[in-house]
């Protein structure tokens, strides 16, 4: 049986993994959250982007894969300064998130990163939705590469 590759080490075990960590973090996130009334937080949705291998003068190359996460938060469209303050919020719980993972993989570990995520990009979107009744929602990017070695 071969072994799990190191993106999927990273990405979903259950010890070392971000996504485990930081669905825990969103469960706190969204029972604070849930004490707002017409406000949801829809599930996230990740993907993969550029993937780059760097191997000059490394004895052992180092991969940088790109990463972007989405979350939709929901509510209603008379409260969109409030809504905007909330998804603010989870932006900065985000970051925050994934900052303390990647820091303790790199001192706890030594292995799994190369170094931890040193820059989260992204931003908001904004939309009115027309198919229900004074509902908006702001879609929320955040991006960050990981960099680790081909082989831990």
């Amino acid at each position: 049986m071969t072994q799990p590759s190191n993106i999927r080490k990273l990405l979903t075990d259950t010890k070392l993994g971000l996504l485990p960590y930081l669905n825990q973090r969103l469960n706190d996130i969204e029972k604070t959250l849930k004490q707002q009334e017409n406000l949801q937080l829809q599930p996230y949705d990740i993907q993969l982007g550029d993937c780059k291998t760097l191997a000059a003068n490394e004895p052992r190359p180092a991969i940088t894969q790109s990463i972007s996460l989405k979350f939709v938060l929901t509510g209603n469209t008379k409260d969109k300064l409030e809504l905007f303050l909330l998804a603010s919020e989870l932006q900065n719980d985000l970051d925050a998130a994934i900052y303390e993972w990647s820091n303790r993989e790199w001192h706890q570990f030594e292995k799994p990163l190369k170094r931890p995520v040193t820059q989260i990009t992204g931003g908001l979107d904004y939309e009115v939705l027309t198919d229900s009744d004074n509902s908006s929602q702001i879609t929320l990017y955040r991006e960050f590469d990981l960099i680790y070695p081909v082989s831990f």
